[in-house]
This record gives C-alpha cells, sequence and structure tokens, in this order.
C-alpha cells in the first residue's frame, strides 16, 4: 500500500495551517480541512500521477491544488514525499526553489 510522508518544512506548515484555521474558523472546521489534507495526501500516494507536473519549477516535482492550498510533491518508491504546502499568497518560486 503506498504511503505518503510530508517534509519538516511541510508538517510546519501543516500545523501552521491548523493553528490559523482554528483561530479564524473555529476548531470544528479546522479540523475537517486539515483532514481533507491528509486525505489528499493519501489519495495522492494512490494516484501519484494526479497533480500536474511541475518540472519547469524543479525536478521531479507535481503540484496538487486542495481548497486554497497547493501540494508540491515528489513520486517515491513507496508513495510520494509531500514537500511544501503553499496558501494562495505565497510564490512557489521562492518558497521552494
Amino acid at each position: 500500500m503506498p504511503n505518503y510522508q510530508l517534509t519538516k518544512k511541510a508538517q510546519l506548515e501543516l500545523e501552521g495551517i491548523y493553528e490559523y484555521s482554528i483561530l479564524n474558523f473555529g476548531l470544528d472546521k479546522a479540523r475537517i480541512y486539515i483532514q481533507g489534507l491528509h486525505t489528499s495526501f493519501a489519495t495522492l500516494a494512490d494516484n501519484p500521477k494526479m497533480g500536474r507536473d511541475y518540472y519547469h519549477l524543479k525536478e521531479d516535482y507535481r503540484r496538487y491544488e486542495y481548497e486554497r492550498h497547493s501540494v508540491y510533491y515528489k513520486i517515491t518508491k513507496t508513495g510520494v514525499l509531500i514537500s511544501r504546502i503553499l496558501g494562495p499568497g505565497q510564490d512557489p518560486i521562492k518558497n521552494i526553489m
């Protein structure tokens, strides 16, 4: 069964999204949003080519959009590695390169 892993940066971003969501939308909505992200990660692990090829940004990178966030990841032998989770105001060139 394919799996997913998060880099340290992606894990910190996920925690930040959770905290922001709690403060701005409440605990229930924050939990639902984070669960949706984890469901997306699992879906990507099962279907790694589901996201768009983003080779022009960085070799072997792919991008998948979940609601207001873009998930940048690489396909691995065992699933996917989630490298970054960026919001709409975050420039991927500055944050990934």
